[in-house]
């Protein structure tokens, strides 16, 4: 009887470090995290730090910045259309969308994880955003 209960408890705690192990190698990925109050990027301490980082990283730092800004409430839902290196950074552009309002263009300029510029775009200036254009965003 001591050795069913002994492997149970076995069993349950190896369950629980597999459970553990698992939330840490998850919070290693990039993403964004979002709760009531604030947002955080999560997994980019570093663009080497893990594979996907250096490409989703600078799309993280741009939508904490719009939403930090209050350009944009917590619920954004971002579509990423431009997506460009430039000489004076990464180029990051789309569409935002939220519930109850009409959606909106925005860019933003990210040189590796430094935000360089981030700001919501008239109607159309979209379809005319190119690296050359977006030069000015930091001007």
């Amino acid at each position: 009887m001591l050795s069913l209960r002994m492997l149970i408890v076995a069993g349950v705690a190896g369950i629980c470090l597999w459970g553990l192990f698992e939330l840490l190698d998850t919070l290693r990925e990039p993403g964004l995290l979002r709760t009531k109050q604030s947002v955080a990027i999560k997994g980019c301490n570093s663009l080497d730090e893990h594979e996907n980082a250096r490409r989703l990283c600078p799309l993280f730092v741009c939508q904490k910045a719009l939403i930090d800004r209050k350009l944009v409430g917590l619920q954004a839902a971002f579509r990423i259309s431009v997506d460009e290196n430039a000489a004076s950074g990464r180029l990051i552009a789309g569409r935002v969308s939220e519930p109850g309002r009409e959606d909106r263009e925005f860019a933003c300029q990210v040189q590796g994880l430094k935000l360089l510029d981030a700001r919501l775009l008239a109607p159309g200036e979209l379809d005319d955003l190119t690296p050359e254009v977006a030069r000015g965003m930091a001007n």
